[in-house]
């Protein structure tokens, strides 16, 4: 549905499509409190009323370029700026590598990945850089959108490293006490109790988030949307909300 210039106080709903979620399982996980915030503030701030739907990461991203809806926690590369009209950013992202076993591997720069083979969840990019570097670098292993089963493959030895894009942590030490005091035991997989695992020194990559639409469509919605964001950022409400999802 689009807005026209006439309706722009008009709460409008749209389809949005984020990557789905699974358990150990391979069934769909709840949404947060925080997720249903996040949707909340751009309804009040944007007038825009999303019908969330997360979906396998490709067919999310099939479905926008179809004009369908929008998209959410997206990353810019240049094959997708050629196709999607992109937000402002409404989150960096700081992609921390995280590893298993002795010896501990030197971790500390992109270049410490050269000939690793890197676990990433299917159809993701963690920006430019990352791109860049994808299949020259190291080796780029797609999985599925189950977390535990990317852990089990770190143990197993069937990848050297997985990406992690967090928004909340500056420190390692503060993301391993979170990994293994919060996040891992959330996973419910009684393989992974007691495991430790390690993480880069500092993130290796950086990447921006966004909204994004197919180019030519759902434009005034996409300009309400960077409004808000600019307008969240700034007040740090949306930021508050941010550290909560």
């Amino acid at each position: 549905m689009e807005v026209r210039s006439g309706d722009k106080d008009a709460v409008v709903k749209i389809a949005l499509f984020g990557q789905e979620i699974l358990d150990r399982d391979g069934r769909p996980t709840k949404e947060t409190q925080g997720v249903k915030r996040f949707l909340d503030y751009f309804r009040r701030e944007a007038k825009i009323d999303f019908s969330f739907q997360r979906l396998p990461w490709r067919r999310a991203q099939a479905m926008t370029l179809e004009g369908k809806g929008i998209i959410w926690e997206f990353s810019k590369n240049k094959e997708r700026l050629l196709s999607y009209r992109f937000s402002e950013p409404v989150m960096s992202s700081k992609i921390w590598a995280i590893a298993y076993g002795e010896p501990h591997l030197k971790l500390d720069h992109i270049n410490d990945l050269r000939g690793k083979t890197v676990a990433v969840e299917r159809g993701v990019s963690h920006g430019m850089e990352f791109d860049d570097a994808a299949g020259k670098l190291f080796r780029v292993d797609e999985d599925t959108a189950s977390a535990a089963a990317r852990f089990r493959k770190l143990m197993a030895k069937r990848s050297d490293v997985l990406l992690w894009g967090l928004v909340q942590f500056d420190k390692p030490q503060d993301l391993i006490n979170y990994l293994h005091q919060m996040y891992i035991p959330s996973l419910q997989d009684s393989s992974l109790n007691g495991v430790k695992f390690y993480t880069s020194s500092k993130p290796l990559f950086l990447d921006t988030i966004h909204f994004a639409s197919k180019k030519g469509s759902y434009e005034e919605v996409m300009q309400r949307l960077d409004v808000a964001i600019r307008r969240g950022l700034a007040s740090g409400e949306l930021l508050q909300i941010l550290r909560e999802m």
